[in-house]
């Protein structure tokens, strides 16, 4: 390390030893090179460095980063200030910044279901199963540093900001190190901080680029290259440990990832002439949260060299004024000139311009970029969606970078509730299969009651918000029957449902169309001291019409937004047979089970409505009518527990699941539900109902309409699994049908 004495020297040699040209006396102002290391959440100290360094007069002339290094310093080369970049850091939301996660609003509708609603995703390419390249791709991350770079996006050379800037990257494939200075700064900045497993890497023709902090973590020498005379080094980077540190597999592996890189920090210190080294030992390397704290922790380092500092600046400014920084203006909107769509191989342009829906000749603001981007994003068909701005021959062209996922795709989860037991999810889904523009997708729970569906949906038009839609589903159920609050009969039912229908995307959040239906029930009873019937078979041919509205947040756990499905469908027997057993004298089968057509209506909605940053308040109206005059024994709703089970299923507060069958449902829900962290709620919630139960195979009139109200006292966590969910329930008011006592339902895991 060199004295301060040192540096008056040096800087006073420079001054007589470097001259301009004899038309100009101004000694030589020596160029001052900062810094920045990486250190992931680490790195938010160097904002605290800046802010000293700002006060102490200094402005750097040349800028090097590595990682959280290369963000802070790209972004301050282009004239971000320190007290910007600090709003930034503490107002930015982090959980969300790092991942790929968008609100479930800009999804289109009908990926909605499957969007991050799984365990586990994994590519299906060239006959064999792929493991991810990283936890995270880095779209959200990518977009908002795409946004805060739109100031430079007219400038390809690095060299050209108000302040030169250098980035470090390494490379997987040579093994080496390498400096990015031209080009998009926001895919420099993304590609330095590509830390192994956490971050996917950045794929050039022949590179691939991961964090720099792996070879290069403290750019010094790449800050010489380019001029600077006098280094101030910020260093916030792994350290060598004590031994008593590493006491556990992964600090060691940590740790060994970074030997070299710690290696190559020592080896540029002796270049540095201020060394900051922030003490951040009380935080790790994830800590983004605690940006308040390590910005601190950054500015109190800074504040240990001041004195050297501003002689550093007091020397240096009786050496003439600084060189000129002005600040690149701020970009709102643009005209696009051109818009070009890279990276698509299975998806034509067509296609994706429709969904992307920018054209060449628009202007535009950065918000209706990033949400085209979205919708693209949304379509869930890619792994990442990003957008690059370049001033090419004097025109704006708008380039997409789209990276598509694998043609098919395999998704997983595993569930337990009350009601199927345990199961086993799953989901295949193959993008363009037989014509463009289409989707294939096989769904499947493998449980004791047990649901398979297959679904073929081919877009109409541009836009691609028609599409016709054939779809078939399998499923089996268990339908209790209570008689003064015992269960006395259990049927078994197992549907067939044939569906072709054309639906049109209502935006993101709607869904509306018209449909024909084949429909084939089978009951067969499992529990019954006297069974009326071995075996009833119904096979149905329905016209209906829809319409569904879904703008949650997010899938797990939503803390805003609507869902609501509204059918109003009409039901035609083709056919029914039935297996009795020998019926009372004076009984026919077609006095139990004579069929005419009707029709039936079917609504349910759930809506939350935030009332503060962590709370809101729900209501959820439900109304089911089966208008149908003979009472048919195959068509009614299944009351109770506070999911949705079955396409028959009306949730309910207070009962088990399906511990009511009606044919006439209508009441609301309200209730109240706070985060106490993201991850983590609880909920309390009250519902009430009119129901008319329909005759069950009994000799005698129509069951009454029966009130019922409930209690739920619900506890939700986001586990590893995906929703853990626990609701104590009780009945507050019954007919005395249903006895009085505490209920519970749990569930664990993912639903598709």
């Amino acid at each position: 390390m060199r004295s301060p004495a040192t540096y008056l020297l040096f800087l006073l040699a420079l001054s007589i030893c470097h001259y301009a040209p004899a038309q100009d006396d101004t000694p030589y102002r020596p160029k001052v090179g900062l810094v920045l290391s990486g250190g992931a959440a680490k790195g938010m100290a160097h904002v605290g460095v800046l802010k000293v360094l700002e006060e102490a007069g200094i402005r750097p002339d040349i800028i090097t980063g590595t990682s959280m290094g290369s963000i802070i310093g790209g972004l301050y080369a282009i004239g971000y200030r320190a007290d910007t970049l600090e709003r930034l850091l503490l107002n930015s939301d982090w959980d969300r910044v790092l991942s790929d996660r968008i609100d479930l609003k800009d999804v289109l509708f009908e990926e909605k279901d499957y969007f991050e609603n799984q365990l586990l995703e994994l590519p299906f390419e060239h006959g064999k199963l792929h493991a991810p390249k990283g936890l995270i791709q880095g779209q959200q991350i990518f977009s908002l540093l795409s946004r805060l770079c739109l100031p430079a996006y007219q400038i390809e050379d690095f060299h050209d900001f108000p302040i030169p800037f250098r980035c470090v990257v390494a490379d997987v494939v040579s093994a080496e190190h390498f400096t990015l200075d031209k080009g998009s700064l926001p895919n420099a900045m993304r590609a330095s901080m590509s830390i192994p497993s956490a971050f996917t890497p950045i794929r050039g023709d022949s590179t691939i680029f991961i964090d720099g902090g792996i070879i290069r973590n403290f750019p010094v020498e790449e800050a010489k290259e380019w001029g600077a005379d006098i280094i101030i080094g910020v260093y916030t980077g792994r350290l060598k440990p004590d031994k008593e540190e590493l006491n556990n597999l992964s600090d060691i592996l940590i740790q060994a990832g970074f030997l070299m890189s710690i290696r190559d920090a020592e080896a540029q210190l002796p270049l540095v002439d201020i060394y900051i080294e922030p003490d951040l030992r009380a935080y790790k390397a994830q800590d983004f949260k605690k940006a308040d704290s390590i910005i601190v922790c950054g500015e109190r380092a800074g504040r240990l060299q001041f004195d050297k500092l501003k002689a550093l600046a007091d020397s240096l400014q009786k050496l003439g004024p600084p060189y000129p920084h002005p600040a690149l203006p701020a970009v709102d909107s643009l005209c696009i000139d051109h818009v070009v769509i890279e990276g698509n191989k299975r998806f034509n342009v067509r296609e994706l311009q429709g969904t992307f829906g920018i054209d060449a000749g628009s202007t535009v603001h950065v918000d209706d970029i990033e949400q085209g981007v979205s919708r693209l994003y949304g379509t869930n068909a890619f792994e990442q969606v990003s957008y690059r701005l370049q001033q090419v021959d004097g025109r704006t062209v708008l380039s997409l970078k789209c990276l598509e996922k694998a043609p098919t795709v395999l998704r997983a989860a595993v569930n337990f509730d009350k009601y199927l037991g345990a199961g086993f999810l799953f989901n295949i889904s193959a993008r363009n299969f037989l014509r463009p523009a289409s989707r294939l997708m096989f769904t499947g729970t493998i449980a004791e009651n047990y649901r398979f569906g297959l679904n073929y949906l081919k877009y109409l038009g541009k836009p691609q918000l028609w599409a016709a839609v054939l779809a078939t589903q399998v499923s089996r159920d268990e339908i209790p029957v209570f008689q003064n609050g015992r269960q006395n009969e259990t049927f078994q039912l197992t549907e067939w449902l044939v569906d072709l229908r054309l639906q049109k995307r209502l935006g993101n959040n709607g869904m509306t169309g018209l449909g024909l239906q084949r429909e084939q029930l089978s009951f067969k009873p499992i529990v019954s001291s006297d069974p009326t019937f071995r075996r009833l078979d119904y096979t149905n041919y329905n016209l209906y019409g829809f319409l569904q509205l879904n703008s949650l947040n997010r899938n797990i756990l939503p803390q805003s937004g609507t869902y609501l499905s509204l059918e109003f469908k009409g039901i035609y027997n083709n056919s029914l047979e039935v297996r009795t057993r020998g019926l009372a004298p004076g009984i026919s089968p077609d006095s139990l089970f004579a069929f005419t057509p009707y029709t039936k209506l079917t609504f349910h909605s759930k809506s939350y409505y935030p009332i503060h940053q962590r709370a809101s308040i729900t209501v959820s109206p439900f109304a089911g009518f089966v208008f149908n005059p003979s009472n048919t024994f195959g068509d009614f709703y299944l009351i109770g527990a506070p999911e949705m089970l079955t396409r028959r299923s009306i949730p309910f507060y207070g009962l088990n699941a399906n511990q009511l069958v009606s044919q006439v449902a209508f009441g609301i829900g309200a209730g109240y539900q706070h985060f106490l962290r993201d991850n983590l709620m609880f909920s309390i919630d009250a519902n009430a109902g009119f129901f008319a139960r329909p005759d069950l195979l009994a000799n005698s009139a129509p069951q009454p309409e029966q009130f019922l109200a409930g209690l739920g006292l619900t506890g939700g966590y986001q586990s590893f699994l995906g929703p853990v969910k626990f609701t104590l329930m009780y009945p507050i008011d019954t007919d005395g049908s249903l006895p009085r006592n505490l209920r519970y339902f749990l569930t664990i895991g993912h639903r598709f």
